[in-house]
C-alpha cells in the first residue's frame, strides 16, 4: 500500500491502520500478518525507531509603538528566555541513559515566529517544538515534563501558553525478535548485503501498523543521509538486491515461523 503525508502527520498510514482494524477499509480487508515500512535504511532492518511529539507554545505581551517600548511588554523577550531553556532542557536529556538501539531522547525547538512589524513592541511570539521519544516514554508525559521544565526556567511562566499536539506518533517497540524480523535479516545477508537489525532516531508509519499487532520493520535501499537533500540519490546496486530480497521473502512468506502472530 501507498500511504500519504509521511512526512508531517502519518495521516494514510494512520487511516489504513484504523480500516484494517475496524473492517472497513475497502483495499484490504483484514489486518495484515506483516508489514515492510519501505525508508532508506541501507538495506538494514529497522526494528525499533524514536517516536516524537510536536506542539506549538505561544508567549503572550503586550503591544505597544516602538518609540515607547517601555510602553509595552515584548513576547519576543519572554520566548528569548523560553529558547534558552529549551536548549538547557535538551542537555539534560541528552545526558540521560541511552536506548540500546536508538540511544537518548532528544528536543528541538524548530521554528519561531513573532511581531507584525519592526515599529511595533510585538504582542506574540511563537515556537514549535519537537520531542523525540524513547519506547517506552508516553508523548503526553513526555510534553508534560517539557512544560513543567519551561515554567522552572523562565522569569514569568504566566506569559506562557501551550497549544494541543498537532503530531502525536508512538515510537516503534524493538521487533527483533520477530520471525519477520530474523528472516528479512537473513534473507538480506544472503545476498551480500548487511542485513543487521538496528534502531534509528526518526520516525517512520511503522508505529500505527505495529499498533494492529502485526509484526512490523522498516527496510529499503538508500541511506537517511540523502533523504530531504537537494540530490537525493539511491544506489542501483542496493535498489536491484531490494527487489530481490522483497521477492525472495514474499515466495518464503506462507513458510515463516509464527507468521501470523504478533
Amino acid at each position: 500500500a501507498c500511504t500519504v503525508n509521511e512526512e508531517h502527520g502519518f495521516t494514510g498510514a494512520s487511516e489504513l491502520a484504523r480500516g484494517w482494524s475496524t473492517g472497513s477499509s475497502r483495499l484490504v480487508p483484514r489486518p495484515p500478518d506483516a508489514v515492510i515500512v519501505a525508508e532508506p535504511t541501507s538495506l538494514d532492518v529497522v526494528v525499533c525507531h524514536k517516536g516524537v511529539v510536536r506542539w506549538r507554545c505561544d508567549a503572550l505581551g503586550r503591544a505597544a509603538h516602538s518609540a515607547c517600548p517601555s510602553q509595552g511588554d515584548n513576547a519576543i523577550y519572554h520566548m528569548g528566555h523560553a529558547v534558552v531553556a529549551f536548549e538547557q532542557y535538551a542537555s539534560e536529556l541528552a545526558r540521560r541513559a541511552p536506548h540500546a538501539r536508538v540511544g537518548v531522547p532528544t528536543i528541538s525547538v524548530g521554528t519561531i515566529r513573532g511581531g507584525i512589524c519592526v515599529n511595533a513592541v510585538p504582542d506574540f511570539c511563537s515556537i514549535e517544538i519537537d520531542r523525540r521519544l524513547l519506547p517506552h516514554e508516553e508523548p503526553e508525559q513526555a510534553r508534560a515534563e517539557a512544560m513543567r521544565w519551561l515554567a522552572a526556567h523562565v522569569p514569568q511562566p504566566d506569559r506562557f501558553r501551550h497549544e494541543q499536539p498537532f503530531l502525536v506518533s508512538p515510537a516503534l517497540p524493538d521487533q527483533a525478535d520477530t520471525a519477520l524480523a530474523r528472516r528479512l535479516a537473513e534473507t538480506a545477508r544472503a545476498r551480500g548485503c548487511r542485513g543487521h537489525l538496528v534502531g534509528v532516531p526518526f520516525g517512520t508509519d511503522a508505529p500505527a501498523f505495529a499498533a494492529l499487532g502485526a509484526p512490523t520493520v522498516v527496510f529499503g535501499p538508500g541511506s537517511i543521509e540523502q533523504a530531504h537533500t537537494a540530490a537525493e540519490w539511491v544506489p542501483l546496486d542496493q535498489l536491484h538486491a531490494a527487489t530481490e530480497i522483497f521477492w525472495s521473502l514474499a515466495k518464503d512468506f506462507e513458510s515463516m515461523p509464527g507468521r501470523a502472530c504478533a
